[in-house]
């Protein structure tokens, strides 16, 4: 079925996004032009929205990072959305995902906490991936019981759903209750994933350069080896993933060129006896959850997350 006519908009705005994205790679411009993605999405009624510091740790040293409390009026006081935003790791913010987060909270009849993680080229791995860690901690030092928390995030954010489980349990954090994977990048590698190559002409957001970029940002800066598992899970044992992973529900975009990064990875997980749920719009474009609230197709991907998500932890 081709994309409606709200949902199409969204590859003539993602196309201009890209022709503004600043060719040298600038991250701090990226992030004001990456930032105007909010305006794509409408606002969730009766959402009250909080602005707190998150206790963290940087080389051994305590600091104090952003993070914002999203508060659908009638939804859970029991039940949390830990959100981790998408852009590579170098930009996205608690702006750019507040609407979208916002509608998610309200389908799942729960609270959301949305943790803006330090980023590339500032700050590589294993900056993001602590910063959610340290955040799944202070849900559960707040009282939050680790069956009522679910991991949600969109491109990296989804893929930090996986790994931020993964390094919790290396951790000897309890399993948390479900994971909700939006277009995720789960192959830093960029070497299981065809559709990077089938998509290139489909996909009006991204290119290859630009996925190569923020991989060198994120992992080679680090010195890190891309097939790390708490960096790409889908390089990750079987046992470990049976072990460490919750419920995945993968919402996966046929004209993303990360779609195989979504649909491998939850082959993987299904073979490792994790239940998974996976989604695949055709004709989308990455992250489409981006226009919440604006388009039929992804008022259905977030009513049928918001669905499944009551149902696994109850809310």
């Amino acid at each position: 079925m081709a994309p409606s006519k709200e949902s199409g908009a969204l590859k003539a705005i993602f196309t201009t996004f890209a022709a503004k994205m600043p060719q040298d790679g600038n991250p701090y411009l990226q992030r004001v032009i990456y930032d105007q993605l909010q305006n794509v999405a409408s606002e969730a009624p009766d959402v009250t929205y909080e602005d707190i510091s998150l206790p963290g740790y940087e080389s051994g040293e305590k600091y104090r990072g952003p993070a914002k409390w999203v508060k659908p009026h009638n939804g859970s006081k029991s039940h949390i959305l830990l959100f981790m935003h998408g852009g590579g790791y170098s930009f996205g913010s608690l702006n750019s995902h507040r609407k979208m987060c916002a509608h998610f909270a309200t389908s799942c009849n729960a609270l959301a906490l949305m943790v803006d993680y330090r980023m590339t080229p500032e700050h590589a791995y294993p900056a993001a991936i602590d910063d959610c860690v340290s955040a799944y901690k202070y849900l559960l030092d707040q009282g939050f019981k680790p069956e009522n928390v679910v991991m949600i995030g969109d491109s990296c954010g989804g893929g930090l759903a996986t790994t931020v489980p993964l390094k919790a349990a290396r951790e000897g954090l309890p399993k948390p209750g479900a994971s909700v994977a939006l277009s995720p990048w789960t192959d830093c590698a960029n070497a299981t994933s065809e559709s990077i190559k089938s998509n290139a002409q489909n996909d009006a957001l991204s290119a290859q350069e630009s996925i190569d970029l923020l991989a060198e940002r994120y992992v080679d800066a680090a010195g890190a080896s891309r097939q790390d598992p708490l960096i790409s899970p889908i390089y990750a044992e079987e046992a470990e993933l049976k072990r460490a992973c919750p419920p995945h529900w993968f919402s996966c975009a046929g004209h993303d060129m990360l779609l195989n990064d979504g649909t491998r990875m939850a082959k993987r997980l299904e073979k490792a006896g994790v239940e998974v749920v996976l989604k695949i719009y055709e004709g989308q474009q990455h992250v489409f959850e981006f226009m919440a609230g604006k388009a039929p197709e992804v008022d259905q991907s977030i009513s049928e997350v918001g669905e499944w998500v009551r149902k696994k932890i109850g809310s």
